[in-house]
Order: C-alpha cells, then sequence, then structure tokens
C-alpha cells in the first residue's frame, strides 16, 4: 500500500505525534508512505528516516496557499499515484479533497482524522466531511459531536490516540533537575502545551501563588507567551518558561505531576504520555479526559484559577493519591493506549476504504 499523509505542520503538537507513529509503522511494515506539510522539526526527522516529505503550505490561511497546496499535491499524486490518503482535521481535508477529486474519474479513498474542534466548529466540520470515505474520531466525546454535527455514523471510526512505551534512563530525573537550577526536593508541575488558545495556561500561571514551594515547568511556545510571562513575573523562577521542546520524555522524567488546563481537547497526548510514564495528572474535564475516569486522572471541573491550585495540591499532599493515580495511569496507557491498538485501529480503517473505493 501506498499512503500520503496530509497534515497542516510537523512540529510538536500532538496530532504530529500520531502522524510520526503511523507512518514509522507503516515503512517498517513494508508499505509506502509520505507526509505533505508546511514542514517542522518531525518532518525533518521523517525525511533523514527516508520518508517521503513535500512542503506545502497548509498552515496558511486564505485562498492562495490553499490552491497552492492543492496543485503541489496534485502534481505529487500524479507522479506518484497512492491506495489511500489521510487528512489530519479540516484544513487538510479541504485540501486533500480537491487535489484528489477534481478531473479524476477514479480516486483514492480518502480519510481523515478529527483530533478535537472548537463546538461551533463541529457543524461546520461535518460538512467538509462529507467527502471523505471514512471519518476518525480520536475519543468518543470527539466521535458524539461529530454525529450530533450531521456526520454520518456508517462512516464513522473511533480510533484513540496512542503513545509509544516509555524510555526510562537511570538519572534522568536528576540530570534535567540540574540542567533547569531545580533541586532534587522541589516539587516540579510540569506543563506540556502550546502556550495558546484553547490551552489556558493562564489558568495555571493565576493558580501558582496558591501552590507554595512548587516549580511551574511550562515546555511549549505560542502566541501567548510574552502574556504569560509578564502574568508570571511576580512568581520569579517558581515559573520556567522552556519553550518549545523536542525531549518530553526526559521532562516527565523530573515531573511530579503534569498539569493540563484546557477548554477543549480531543484525547490529548501529553496526557496520555504522563500516564504511560507514570507521572499523575491533574486536567480540565473536557473533552475525551474525563473517559479516562477518576482514578486515572485528577480531573477539575470549571475554569478557575483556584479550583486547579487546590487539585495540584491535593495531589501532591496526598500520597496514596498521588500512587494510585500513577499507578493507574501507568495500567491504563499499556493497555488501552499502546501504539500497536493504534495502529491496528487504522489499518483496519485503511482496508475497509480500500474495498469500498468509489468512482467520481
Amino acid at each position: 500500500m501506498r499512503a500520503l499523509t496530509v497534515i497542516a505542520e510537523m512540529g510538536s503538537g500532538g496530532a504530529e505525534r500520531v502522524v510520526t507513529d503511523l507512518v514509522e509503522h507503516l515503512v517498517a511494515t513494508g508499505h509506502e508512505a509520505s507526509v505533505a506539510s508546511s514542514g517542522g522539526w518531525r518532518a525533518d526527522a521523517l525525511a533523514v528516516a527516508g520518508v517521503c516529505t513535500l512542503e506545502v503550505p497548509l498552515r496558511e490561511s486564505g485562498p492562495v496557499p490553499l490552491a497552492r497546496a492543492v496543485a503541489r499535491l496534485r502534481r505529487e499524486i500524479s507522479a506518484r499515484p497512492v491506495d489511500v490518503v489521510h487528512a489530519h482535521n479540516v484544513r487538510a481535508t479541504v485540501a486533500a479533497h480537491l487535489a484528489t477529486r477534481v478531473g479524476r474519474r477514479v480516486r483514492p479513498p480518502l480519510v481523515t482524522t478529527v483530533h478535537g474542534l472548537a463546538d461551533p466548529d463541529y457543524r461546520r466540520a461535518a460538512q467538509v466531511l462529507r467527502v471523505c470515505d471514512a471519518v476518525v474520531a480520536v475519543s468518543d466525546d470527539v466521535a458524539d459531536r461529530l454525529v450530533r454535527a450531521g456526520v454520518d455514523e456508517s462512516r464513522l471510526h473511533v480510533v484513540e490516540n496512542a503513545v509509544p512505551a516509555p524510555v526510562f534512563r537511570p538519572g534522568g530525573s536528576d540530570e534535567v533537575r540540574r540542567e533547569l537550577g531545580i533541586t532534587a526536593t522541589t516539587p516540579v508541575v510540569l506543563c506540556i502545551a502550546r502556550l495558546a488558545a484553547p490551552k489556558r495556561v493562564d489558568l495555571l500561571v493565576d493558580a501558582w501563588a496558591d501552590v507554595p514551594g512548587a516549580t511551574l515547568v511550562l515546555a511549549g511556545d505560542g502566541a501567548d507567551r510574552a502574556g504569560l510571562e509578564l502574568r508570571a513575573a511576580s512568581l520569579g523562577d517558581r515559573v520556567r518558561f522552556l519553550g518549545d521542546r523536542r525531549d518530553v520524555d526526559r521532562l516527565l522524567a523530573a515531573a511530579d505531576v503534569v498539569a493540563l488546563p484546557s477548554d477543549r481537547e480531543g484525547l490529548p497526548m501529553a496526557v496520555l504520555e504522563a500516564m504511560a510514564a507514570g507521572v499523575p495528572v491533574v486536567a480540565s474535564a473536557v473533552g475525551g479526559i474525563p473517559q479516562l475516569g477518576a482514578d486515572v486522572v485528577e480531573l477539575v471541573d470549571g475554569q478557575r484559577p483556584e479550583a486547579f491550585a487546590a487539585a495540584v495540591r491535593r495531589v501532591l499532599e496526598d500520597q496514596d493519591r498521588y500512587r494510585t493515580l500513577a499507578t493507574a495511569g501507568r495500567e491504563v496507557a499499556s493497555q488501552r493506549f499502546s501504539s500497536s491498538r493504534m495502529q491496528s485501529g487504522y489499518a483496519l480503517v485503511y482496508e475497509d476504504v480500500q474495498k469500498g473505493r468509489r468512482t467520481s
């Protein structure tokens, strides 16, 4: 099978991590795979590994970048016909649809994965997703929202996100803490998130005056960084801004808790990565996160700084609760969110759409 993946960009986000996992698996199992995106460090890494990567202007909005992206994709598909096109989220779906449908009597099936949208965007997305042979939701919550918006259930699949088994490095925690200038006894709360909506990192920053003695480490970058740095100025080095990081596994080794205060989510990779590493999670009760269970994640209802402060303190101070979350998270991650399970799920979707290939 030859598969083409289309995604806006290939940086540090969760969707990009899923794409990398799936593409590497396809290549390892004897298939051909290529990735079209606006680029990013994950695309560079795939290219070094021998995967065909195409640079297309999918990060930019507007009709002109879209037209350029469609033309580039069309040239690629004409030169190297594919058996399936896999788009991630709506903008990539539009580009993939226009590139594969216009003027083609027989066209490759189109699969789209929806990683989570703002509530008002689901209905508009459902209109676009009508062109897809299959739609994949990353959680039951996303699937329910898509159905309510009008997506045909017969074409809808749920394939939950997954993470590879963590790599444990002896002494990793001490090494990272030395790099950051944090003592071995200081509680470290890690937030792995883009510093922009809908992650609501401002809630954590505002909460931090009420979490005495702990250091908040923010791994990520984005449009809100300057404002957040101003917001955190009075807290001194109790809030650390690390920028975009490619060593999340190392940071997790040094973390006592992972916190994610998002307004909305599909099924966030940061939460799954923390669970797999045995790091307790405090997160907003949004999207697919509550479906993980209250014994797996410390859920926070309501977008209030004081609620996050109380939840973080509870996990840090209650050792029984801490151990319960760490143990349950690791078990659920290994049993339910393994890479092999996600890869098998997508293999079945690819097989299904190829059997039902339609003509235009």
